[in-house]
């Protein structure tokens, strides 16, 4: 049988693509187009997507073993990045410095209320001689899942929302009606929040480092879940805030399992701002989605929220693709693609190695199964593929190829 899914992509079999009969959008990962400037790069993808997991834990002691009751993904995805168990549990600033040789500036931990508004952001703000990071934990508390369910936007008025603390008490309602000359972009009132009580620690151990004479580095701005829907807002307060034009720095936002947070003007101021840095290499924003991930689809298009930045998504059996369209028409599901056999049967023997190749992945992990992982094929694959530890495993897998493929033959 074909697999479930096939992307319509740039670089998919040339049949398949006249077949489909949809323009192709975006491509598999390739390591020689990742060189040119403003590329998704897979290292700077993994390192963004670890930097972003490892904001789960701090330095006080039992927080990974707390979350981990209820949330074990959070455990295994610190395994993989740091080696064995006893090092995930072990305190953040140890984990900053062994494995990341980073030192950490500030731990974030705010919570409470501000101008009838929840706040629970938590993370770490850490840097060395080649980067800076900004790093926004997950949702694992009640006032999270406020935040996460919230549906309202607010008007970006940074300067004036800073000072207040808050984006005021009727922000929902603030610049809807009798609004004298052009309407102000709006984002998403839960996360423009948080964001709002950060920036003052942004603004005190970041921006200093991002200065003309400081030597150059790669300000990663990163998150999962919750953290990646404050990282946007962390995206849009920075790449307004600097000129990186000029600066000796690169911007990068990697963006795990993130929700939508702009509505569609934000969205195309960053998107300008992106275009004009992309070609100087100064500037990526990567929103990685793993096949299904249901956090990734909300709130609704409907509503008017929308992404920002260059897709990169990590399929079923575990490509990454660059840019692909995930709409119905650039999608061949099961179904279809059978149909296409039947009337280009060319593409049967294209579909019939794709599924050689897979029923051997399948029979290796069937081999390989843990406890956990016969426990995570129990959770429904929306909610499963927003697991840290399911980002991780095609990203990892897909470095080591590469570097594999640029050592030197023995």
């Amino acid at each position: 049988m074909p697999k479930k899914e096939e992307f319509v992509l740039k670089d998919s079999d040339p049949e398949f693509i006249k077949a489909a009969g949809v323009q192709p959008r975006g491509r598999e990962y390739d390591a020689a187009r990742a060189k040119k400037p403003g590329a998704v790069r897979i290292d700077e993808v993994l390192l963004g997507t670890k930097l972003a997991c490892i904001s789960i834990t701090d330095d006080n002691e039992g927080t990974l073993a707390t979350v981990g009751k209820m949330n074990p993904w959070h455990i295994e995805a610190l395994k993989m990045i740091t080696g064995s168990e006893e090092e995930a549990h072990k305190p953040l600033t140890h984990i900053l410095d062994k494995h990341f040789n980073l030192k950490c500036d500030k731990i974030l931990d705010l919570s409470g209320w501000s101008g009838g508004r929840p706040i629970d952001t938590q993370g770490y703000i850490a840097h060395n001689d080649e980067m800076i990071v900004v790093s926004f934990r997950c949702t694992t508390s009640a006032l999270d899942w406020m935040t996460n369910l919230a549906t309202t936007s607010s008007e970006w008025e940074l300067d004036e929302d800073v000072a207040q603390g808050h984006s005021g008490m009727l922000s929902c309602f603030e610049g809807r009606c009798f609004v004298k000359g052009p309407k102000k972009p709006r984002v998403h009132t839960g996360f423009y929040n948080n964001i709002l009580k950060t920036i003052p620690y942004l603004q005190e151990h970041v921006d200093p480092l991002l200065a003309p004479d400081q030597p150059a580095r790669k300000l990663y701005v990163v998150g999962h879940s919750l953290g990646a829907g404050i990282s946007t807002m962390a995206t849009c307060y920075f790449l307004q805030h600097h000129d990186w034009a000029k600066l000796p720095h690169k911007f990068i936002n990697v963006s795990a399992g993130t929700p939508r947070s702009c509505k569609q003007p934000m969205a195309d101021i960053m998107e300008a701002k992106l275009s004009e840095l992309r070609p100087l290499d100064k500037a990526i924003v990567c929103r990685v989605v793993m096949n299904e991930d249901v956090v990734a689809k909300v709130p609704p298009l409907a509503i008017g929220y929308t992404h920002i930045g260059k897709l990169v998504f990590l399929t079923e059996d575990g490509h990454v693709l660059v840019g692909p369209k995930r709409s119905d028409s650039h999608i061949v599901d099961e179904e279809e693609m059978q149909e296409l056999c039947k009337t280009n049967p060319q593409l049967i023997a294209l579909a019939a190695e794709k599924e050689k190749e897979e029923g051997e992945d399948d029979m290796r992990k069937s081999k390989l199964q843990t406890e956990y992982e016969a426990m995570m094929t129990k959770i429904p694959r929306p909610i499963r593929d927003h697991c840290p530890d399911f980002y991780l495993a095609p990203l990892i897998k897909l470095y080591e190829r590469d570097n594999e493929a640029e050592l030197p033959a023995q």
